[in-house]
C-alpha cells in the first residue's frame, strides 16, 4: 500500500486555508496578533498529526498477533469449516 496524492493535497490544502489565509481575515482588536498566531499553530499541529497518523497506516511497524485459537474461531467463522489435525 503506498501514499495517494489526491488524500495527501486536500488535507494540505485544507490545513494551508486555515494556517496561511485564515490568519488575514481575523477581524481587528486587541487579540488579533494571538488569534492569528493560534491559528497557524493550530494548522501546523493537525496537519502534522494527521499525516504522521496516516503514513503509519501505510506502514505499521507492528501487525497483528494473533493467538492460534482466535485465527481457529476467524477460520470457523468465515469458512464454516474448522479442519484440526489429528492427534496421535
Amino acid at each position: 500500500m503506498g501514499a495517494d496524492a489526491v488524500p495527501i493535497a486536500v488535507m494540505t490544502g485544507l490545513f494551508a486555508v486555515v494556517g496561511a489565509v485564515m490568519p488575514f481575515i481575523v477581524a481587528k482588536g486587541p487579540n488579533k496578533g494571538v488569534i492569528q498566531v493560534v491559528l497557524v499553530i493550530t494548522a501546523i499541529s493537525c496537519w502534522l498529526f494527521w499525516m504522521l497518523a496516516y503514513m503509519h497506516q501505510m506502514n505499521p511497524l507492528i501487525g497483528p498477533q494473533l493467538h492460534n485459537t482466535t485465527i481457529l474461531a476467524i477460520q470457523y467463522i468465515w469458512d464454516e469449516t474448522l479442519k484440526l489435525p489429528a492427534r496421535e
